[in-house]
């Protein structure tokens, strides 16, 4: 009877064991596939760096057989730009038991390299001891190539911007001598025009001072346009110089508005003028001067000759003093109004346009307005409707 029960148990116990085997080479199956299926690099190493195992994808991307991998240490495979590396996320991962994406650069059987990211874990053995170390390395040759054809794209950018900047400096240069030069021969052609208007040198018939008009009033904007240029060129250079001191913005409105009167009645434009008494700002008068000047004579250009009408108005609204120029002229389209003060914009840039200008003015207007610490902008409801232009400029502190 106890060796019937001593046989049954026996054979119970053989077939358990049977199972559990099984299921222990079921399990290093599935393990095994997915180890040498992953689309990571894996290899097992050992306390020394000596690689135990390692799937077929790292195998196949060096070049070698399983066989001759197994048993030779991680450094016979690591390029030796990447020594140094390796050698310290190996004693990273013995001092700390991880590693995480580390780059270390591998080389083929045939000497070839490429770049991987190095990440490791513990690996445990019987009775939870440590045994080595399970590494995975992700190939990151496509993301390396990127980020080398992205240094090279901007290493070349970089290049242009240097160059571009070089013509540009060579450009401000012939810019400042051609205006210096075209400046120089203006000069005399008007003190001459003016000493002859003045009939030193004899009198003259109403045709020959008509046409000396015309030549002083020629000059008189070359000379403008030549000032613009050169004023443009230094605001842009930052060398542009402000002589600032307290001025009373009301009298030098009013100066401005006394010298060009007489232009703007040849014209037959209305100038409407309503100005604060003693709006105090800190400015350089002269620059300040030209500004308005700049302003008015830009809305006479484009006001129609026989009902134009020019509104200039100052006021001081909380720390600031507000100067508005306002017009009845041709107007501005929404799309063009943050345009007008870009150098060299032109509203109208065709052949045939009616009204002159080099769109130089309006730009300097606004370096010269930034300069003060202030603000300038345009204003229109669009196309024959008129244009309003606002400088904000700090008050002065009492």
């Amino acid at each position: 009877m106890l060796e019937d029960i001593m046989a049954e148990f026996k054979t119970s116990s053989a077939q358990q064991l049977k199972k559990e085997i099984h299921k222990i080479k079921e399990l290093e199956q599935k393990y095994h596939s997915l180890y040498d299926g992953s689309p990571i690099l894996l290899r097992t190493i050992d306390l020394k760096g000596i690689i135990i195992d390692c799937n077929m994808l790292y195998a196949d991307s060096l070049g070698y057989s399983k066989t001759e991998i197994i048993g030779k240490s991680i450094f016979d495979h690591v390029a030796k730009q990447s020594i140094g590396a390796l050698t310290k996320s190996f004693k990273q991962w013995k001092k700390t038991g991880i590693v995480k994406s580390k780059e270390v650069w591998l080389q083929r059987k045939n000497g070839t390299k490429f770049p991987t990211l190095l990440s490791a874990t513990n690996l445990y053995g019987s009775k939870n001891k440590l045994i080595g170390s399970n590494t995975a390395l992700r190939d990151i040759t496509e993301i390396h190539e990127a980020q080398e054809k992205i240094k090279s794209h901007e290493l070349k950018m970089q290049e242009q911007l240097t160059q571009l900047k070089k013509l540009d400096a060579l450009k401000d240069d012939f810019l400042t001598m051609i205006t210096h030069e075209l400046k120089t021969p203006l000069v005399p052609i008007m003190s001459y025009v003016d000493i002859m208007l003045s009939e030193t040198f004899g009198k003259l018939n109403e045709e020959q001072k008509k046409r000396l008009e015309i030549i002083r009033t020629s000059t008189g904007s070359l000379l403008k346009l030549i000032s613009d240029l050169l004023n443009t060129q230094k605001i842009e250079l930052g060398q542009l110089v402000l002589h600032k001191d307290v001025h009373d913005l009301n009298k030098i409105i009013r100066g401005v508005v006394e010298k060009i009167k007489l232009h703007v009645d040849r014209n037959n434009i209305a100038l409407a003028v309503d100005l604060e008494r003693q709006v105090m700002v800190l400015c350089d008068d002269s620059r300040m001067d030209q500004v308005i000047s700049n302003l008015i004579l830009n809305s006479l250009d484009f006001c129609p000759k026989q009902n134009g009408k020019i509104d200039l108005k100052l006021y001081s609204e909380k720390n600031y003093a507000h100067v508005i120029v306002k017009d009845n002229g041709i107007g501005i389209i929404k799309e063009n109004i943050g345009k007008i003060f870009v150098k060299f914009y032109q509203v109208d840039a065709s052949t045939t346009r009616e009204h002159g200008g080099t769109g130089v003015g309006l730009a300097v207007c606004k370096g010269l307005v930034e300069g003060h610490g202030g603000k300038i902008w345009a204003e229109s409801k669009g196309r024959g409707k008129g244009t309003e232009i606002h400088i904000l400029l700090p008050l002065a502190h009492k």
